[in-house]
């Protein structure tokens, strides 16, 4: 069966771009299920499991490997019969997420959709910087409730998280930011999202979702 778990920060985040997701996968004939943290237990062996969301994917991932996990992005890329907005060439950057860093599929499938969206997508060095970054998540304390129910990744992960304050956050991502030469960042994360609009300002960070998923003209 599909199965689509919707995130419920993606959703406070962007509750109107969230609500056209689940009505598309919906219309695909997912079942729309709530929060992961519970609703994991409600899957049956040999599902697809459809995620918009790197915590999401992992504690579905660490808890039942019985089932298949991929991306919002990944779906959607495969999907023959998507309509696709056009972006005419604009030209965006690429943000990878830390926690998606073996992830290929989804990275692939993110520059896959920035194409047929019509985006010429400007790529990142690679420094190691870059790799880490993951927004504002690794600047603040990991939420004992994810080392619980995935200890085997949060536990790895949770050496890499430096808490700091909002200000001197606020401050590291606006240095990060500067490398960014496009008006707009895009990403497939909800903490990159959060942390790349603390360090850009208004308007120049956008989930992919928002692209697929926002208003159209």
């Amino acid at each position: 069966m599909l199965r689509y778990f919707p995130s419920c920060k993606f959703t406070a985040a962007l509750p109107d771009v969230s609500e056209r997701a689940k009505e598309y996968m919906a219309a695909r004939g997912a079942e729309v299920m709530g929060c992961c943290r519970p609703g994991h237990k409600d899957l049956a062996a040999g599902d697809t499991v459809v995620t918009v969301c790197e915590t999401c994917n992992i504690i579905v991932s660490e808890n039942r490997p019985d089932v298949s996990v991929i991306s919002l992005s990944e779906f959607v890329d495969a999907d023959p019969d998507f309509v696709f907005p056009s972006f005419a060439g604009e030209r965006i950057t690429v943000q990878d997420c830390f926690r998606a860093r073996e992830r290929q599929e989804e990275k692939a499938a993110v520059r896959s959709l920035l194409g047929k969206l019509g985006f010429d997508a400007v790529e990142l060095s690679g420094s190691e910087e870059e790799e880490r970054f993951d927004g504002t998540f690794l600047y603040t304390p990991l939420d004992r409730d994810n080392l619980r129910l995935a200890p085997l990744r949060f536990s790895g992960i949770e050496k890499a998280v430096t808490p700091l304050g909002a200000e001197e956050r606020a401050a590291r991502l606006r240095a990060y930011c500067r490398r960014f030469e496009t008006e707009r960042v895009c990403c497939y994360c909800n903490t990159c999202l959060k942390g790349l609009a603390e360090g850009l300002g208004p308007g120049r960070a956008v989930h992919v979702a928002e692209l697929l998923f926002g208003p159209r003209a």
